[in-house]
């Protein structure tokens, strides 16, 4: 869909079309459960949260400003409605694990390394190796390396001191990368 198109189909919404909102949710909802499978285990959570977005953005139609693309303002509605389901069930406190982390614990990927992981890894098995991550780390994850937020953002959002998110991040690639070299996936000259 074009911009053009997407800009008629927000007009249409915003008189309350019901075509126009059924187009708009069909063209966007696989992507937008996509999304949301980032941050839940379950399919029918990560169905619940596309369903609840979408009545979210079509109740704020109105607030949309064209500004960016539609696709994107959606998914940072369906990306809140993901942290809102995770702090309304949240029953455990997330790990404080505030202490300073050992400079082993980070290992980055140089550029070969990450090229040939890509080649090895489909895109649905990282999700499943990233839904195989404690959850507290799968959020972090998700939301610095995906979204784009800063760790001062992910302490806000998710209630917790930057500092646990750092160290959540640095825990969560690691977890990831001891999981791919178990599947013989990444290998580690080291």
């Amino acid at each position: 869909m074009n911009k053009e198109e997407q800009g008629k189909l927000v007009k249409a919404c915003k008189k309350n079309d019901r075509n126009a909102m059924e187009k708009i949710y069909n063209s966007f909802m696989p992507r937008m459960l996509a999304v949301s499978l980032r941050y839940c285990n379950n399919r029918s959570d990560a169905e619940d949260i596309v369903q609840e977005a979408f009545i979210k953005v079509f109740k704020n139609i109105k607030k949309y400003k064209d500004k960016g693309t539609l696709g994107s303002w959606i998914e940072r509605i369906v990306v809140n409605c993901a942290i809102d389901h995770w702090h309304q069930r949240k029953k455990r406190v997330l790990i404080d694990n505030s202490e300073l982390i050992e400079e082993n614990e980070t290992s980055e990927l140089n550029e070969i390394e990450q090229q040939e992981l890509a080649k090895q890894l489909s895109t649905e098995k990282l999700r499943t190796l990233i839904n195989d991550l404690p959850e507290q780390y799968r959020y972090v994850l998700n939301l610095y390396a995906i979204e784009g937020y800063s760790h001062k953002e992910i302490g806000k959002i998710l209630k917790i001191k930057e500092s646990t998110s750092r160290s959540n991040y640095t825990r969560a690639r690691k977890k990831l990368l001891e999981n791919m070299r178990a599947l013989g996936i990444y290998k580690n000259n080291c």
